[in-house]
């Protein structure tokens, strides 16, 4: 018998780890079943997709071929004459009305100008530029159809183009340019069968969505597949994604049944288990009971104090002993008035009694006064409860106390730094609210917000719309923005709060900008005009110093290439093409010199407009633009003028131009160079039949071998600085018959200078200006 005992205890032991393992086993052979179903079905429906998407693919490219021949028959009977603009506009009227995707058929000239289309002679003289030119321009370099690359059109959708050229005895007479658009060739050549079950798009190289096609009721799924869709080729991509669709009703059944069955035999086990637990449980939890209830006295920071039904102590903790310095022996079995009553609150105290035990305690429990044993006092906030035994019969009360002396003490100081933020804050001139973020409830608003938004009462309930507060995002919780109000532009400033009740509201500050963006304003118009002016006369000078430079290398390659030719005997055997190629160079060579020519004289700098005007009212107006700069950047700038009248034939914008780059340019160099004290002084001066002016700085100066490139086109100090603003300048006073120049200061700083001679004033020699009169 007690070895029968000993192995129904072992039993259960040796029973778990079996059950676990089968249970496991089962779990393992159930969800590989359940693998294998949902793979197969997988792999059945990438099957179908890449045999669907290959069809699309081989009908798209048969259409397309088919286009091609068309193009390529019209092409030849337009080189023949066979066909005019009359007939070619009811050929293209007729294949745009068959073919929906295509957008435009028209034949193109050599000079890109579009000649014919669907309406006959177009004579508007529109021409295509360059990215509606490429496939023309490729297939008169081959001499066949060519595609061009994708492109997007002005209505912000994607197309391509299939070029024919028009040849006519070996020369290039055109082309006809037949332009589809990809969304509607998506359109109307992917059957319906297809489209319904699958999303379809064509994709760049870059993986770039270019046009689709898809039912918007369907999700798309994870099965897809793509090929390359050529023609037109470069890098374009047919992809297809399957729509999500159910596996049907074998894996869903199976699976259900094998979770039911499996539940079952779970609920099962854990109801053994928990039977044969319960009785341990038992047997631990009257143990615990004690030692659980001791815990929790001695751990709760609150004093508990257990009161008879005559009021005398029957039990307290240890919280409660070391909140009034009192022993529990001194303390257990007293009656009141007890040892912690103050004198003064007997009367109190007795009255709280009597509350609890007619049940009359407020729902805050009781504010009392107690006195601890070395005789000082502090405050506690009592809550009483019944003792009421198992047959439901009362035997006392439970009462517990929580120390708020120090949490009164911080409440008062609260209260008192409350008063003195809300007096700051009602003497703020900007206006402080604090919204609610879903209602937009006003919630506070200090008076000067009441005066700005016209609210009326600051501490009356209700909504206002402040612009942007629920525009962030969930994430947002810094945020600002302009308003403006009338002729008043208001910054409204926001943060994302916790309102004392909890709750997620905005604080935001207005404040009245009016005058500091009006000022704003005008300093970013008068810099977006400055820079506009520079950027137009810098591109113009670059321009014209390119065609400069490439004139020289073309001219010696034409030069080379002639000289070739004549050397050769032409009796002399050479390998097919050689004479041809050395020909087309010299062609070519030509031809470019000729595009350079063109180039330069478009740039070709003209003759000022003179007229002849006062000096100083053009430096004045050049003072004026560059003030905005100066301030910004702290820099003093001071005009010394010679008061002397006098007139000069001039054009007043250029010279304004080159006054303001002067004074720009010292600005710029007194602030990279960390100048103390910063100040640019303009002088004027007249002369010897000239007018001469100086922009002193008092930076660094010029550095060595600096003063020699600074007219050299695009050298230049700055990091982003282009090197032509200097060369432009002294390009503009030498139009004037004037002379420009830059030296070093010998009291430090650098002087760019620049003379004009006055109205009616003879030239003198090259002796320069130096030489002929002293500075100003």
């Amino acid at each position: 018998m007690p070895v029968t005992d000993s192995s129904l205890r072992r039993t259960p032991r040796l029973l778990w780890p079996s059950v676990s393992l089968a249970l496991i086993a089962l779990l393992l052979a159930l969800c590989s079943l359940s693998y294998l179903v949902y793979r197969d079905w997988r792999d059945e429906q990438q099957d179908n997709l890449i045999q669907e998407v290959l069809w699309l693919e081989q009908s798209l490219r048969m259409h397309l071929e088919g286009h091609q021949e068309w193009a390529d028959t019209l092409a030849r009977d337009i080189a023949a004459g066979k066909t005019d603009s009359a007939r070619f506009a009811h050929l293209a009227a007729f294949y745009l009305r068959e073919n929906p995707e295509l957008v435009t058929l028209e034949r193109v000239g050599l000079n890109r100008q579009v000649e014919w289309d669907s309406h006959g002679i177009r004579r508007d003289g529109r021409q295509l530029n360059s990215t509606e030119y490429d496939a023309l321009w490729r297939a008169g370099r081959l001499m066949r159809a060519s595609y061009g690359a994708p492109y997007q059109g002005v209505d912000g959708k994607y197309r391509f183009d299939l070029a024919v050229p028009l040849v006519r005895d070996g020369q290039l007479l055109g082309g006809i340019r037949v332009s589809y658009l990809l969304d509607g060739l998506l359109y109307h050549q992917v059957p319906w069968w297809i489209a319904s079950k699958n999303y379809i798009s064509i994709l760049d190289v870059g993986g770039k969505t270019l046009a689709q096609k898809f039912d918007a009721a369907e999700q798309p799924g994870n099965i897809s597949h793509q090929t390359s869709f050529d023609p037109p080729g470069y890098g374009l991509y047919l992809k297809a994604v399957s729509y999500r669709s159910g596996l049907g009703l074998t894996l869903p059944v199976l699976t259900g049944i094998i979770i039911v069955l499996l539940l079952t035999l779970l609920y099962a086990v854990w109801r053994i288990r928990r039977h044969m637990r319960e009785r341990a449980a038992t047997e631990q939890k009257l143990a615990q009971e004690v030692s659980l209830r001791q815990a929790i006295e001695d751990s709760m920071k609150s004093g508990l104090v257990a009161i008879g039904l005559e009021g005398e102590i029957v039990r307290v903790n240890r919280a409660f002993c070391d909140m009034l310095g009192f022993a529990p022996e001194e303390l257990v079995g007293r009656h009141p008035p007890h040892p912690f009553w103050p004198l003064d609150q007997h009367g109190v105290l007795a009255d709280a009694m009597e509350a609890v035990r007619d049940n009359r305690q407020q729902e805050q429990g009781f504010e009392l006064t107690l006195m601890r044993k070395r005789g000082d006092t502090l405050v506690v906030r009592l809550f009483a409860t019944p003792l009421v035994r198992e047959d439901g019969s009362q035997h006392g009360w439970i009462a517990s106390m929580f120390d708020i002396t120090e949490r009164q003490r911080q409440r008062k100081e609260m209260d008192a730094a409350h008063r003195r933020f809300l007096t700051v804050l009602n003497g703020l001139a900007a206006g402080v609210c604090v919204v609610d973020q879903g209602s937009g409830q006003l919630l506070y608003a200090n008076p000067g917000f009441a005066e700005m938004w016209q609210v009326g009462d600051a501490d009356a309930p209700c909504c206002v719309l402040l612009p942007g507060l629920r525009a962030g995002r969930d994430g947002d919780e810094y945020g600002q923005e302009f308003i403006v109000t009338g002729e008043r532009c208001l910054l409204l400033r926001r943060r994302r709060i916790e309102w004392v009740t909890g709750e997620t509201a905005w604080l935001a500050i207005v404040s009245d900008v009016t005058a500091e963006r009006r000022r704003e304003e005008r300093e970013q118009a008068q810099q977006e005009r400055f820079q506009n002016t520079a950027r137009l006369i810098a591109m113009g000078e670059m321009a014209s110093t390119l065609a400069h430079e490439l004139n020289q290398p073309l001219t010696a390659i034409h030069t080379y290439a002639a000289g070739v030719s004549r050397r050769l005997p032409e009796e002399l055997a050479l390998p097919a093409g050689v004479r041809d190629a050395i020909h087309a160079i010299a062609e070519q060579s030509r031809r470019a010199a000729q595009i350079v020519s063109s180039i330069r004289a478009f740039v070709k700098k003209h003759e000022p407009q003179l007229e002849r005007v006062e000096p100083a009212r053009v430096v004045q107006r050049a003072l004026l633009l560059a003030e905005p700069l100066a301030a910004k950047n702290g820099v003093n700038l001071q005009l010394e003028p010679d008061r002397r009248p006098c007139q000069v034939d001039m054009d007043p914008v250029l010279i304004e131009q080159v006054l303001l780059n002067l004074m720009k340019n010292a600005v710029e160099a007194l602030v990279d160079a960390g100048t103390l004290r910063p100040s640019v002084e303009l002088h004027t001066c007249v002369g010897n039949g000239k007018w001469r002016v100086e922009v002193v700085d008092n930076g660094p100066g010029l550095a060595a071998g600096m003063q020699d490139n600074l007219f050299t086109p695009f050298y230049s100090t700055k990091p982003e600085g282009m090197g032509i603003g200097l060369n432009i300048c002294r390009s503009i006073v030498e139009f004037h018959r004037g002379e420009f120049g830059a030296v070093s200061s010998p009291e430090g700083g650098c002087v760019f200078w620049f003379s004009l001679p006055l109205a009616g004033a003879e030239l003198g020699g090259a002796g320069g200006w130096s030489n002929e009169m002293p500075s100003c």
